[in-house]
């Protein structure tokens, strides 16, 4: 028996994707077939994404709050909301179940925010980090759209759902910095203005210059 599913290209079908521009092979559309791999991968990072995110809370509660923040808007999407809306997948997805909210986007929105959460509240200092994971993580819950797993509707409702709820579980439940960690930046900071010659009194600089 055939399905919508059966235009999508064979490749992509072990993903259980179907690329937006339908197409047979690298050979015939290389771009397009180099962009849906991306895009099918970058699909597929969840568990990745938020070991990487409990690792660089550092410290044990900073990482039970990156689990709570995670882990709630998730369960709260596939046990709650999709068996209560029960709206159906896209033509087009290889997928069976409901869609509504997107599961993958709800976790890429808890995630976008964990990593800004992490930069502003100084747990992180890598800016570089927390800008790469808040380009990211949308292109992430896009990608859901782009290889058919759901419709726009859905995929902006899980993102928005996971970011929003991951917001206020971190007013409660607040990553902290490392205390120790803060101690020494701290210090070094101190360290640095002390040295710093424009910290030095106008006699010991006259004396220093005799």
């Amino acid at each position: 028996m055939s399905t919508a599913c059966d235009v999508c290209p064979e490749f992509f079908k072990r993903f259980s994707a179907c690329p937006t521009v339908p197409f047979s092979d690298m050979s015939e559309r290389p771009a397009e077939f180099m962009i849906s791999l991306f895009m099918a991968v970058l699909s597929s990072t969840q568990v990745f994404d938020i070991i990487l995110m409990v690792y660089l809370a550092g410290t044990k509660s900073n990482r039970i709050h990156v689990l709570i923040a995670y882990l709630t808007p998730v369960i709260i999407t596939s046990q709650v909301l999709k068996p209560y809306f029960q709206d159906p997948r896209p033509a087009l997805s290889c997928i069976h179940g409901y869609g509504m909210p997107s599961g993958h986007s709800t976790a890429a929105g808890a995630v976008f925010v964990t990593a800004i959460t992490l930069y502003l509240q100084k747990v992180i200092s890598s800016f570089d980090l927390a800008l790469l994971y808040g380009i990211m993580m949308p292109v992430q819950a896009y990608s859901r759209i782009y290889l058919h797993y759901h419709s726009e509707a859905q995929v902006l409702s899980g993102f928005s759902l996971g970011a929003t709820v991951a917001m206020g579980l971190y007013l409660i439940f607040p990553l902290l910095p490392d205390q120790q960690e803060l101690s020494q930046r701290v210090y070094l900071n101190e360290m640095q203005e002390h040295s710093s010659p424009m910290n030095v009194p106008n006699g010991r600089c006259e004396s220093l210059m005799v």
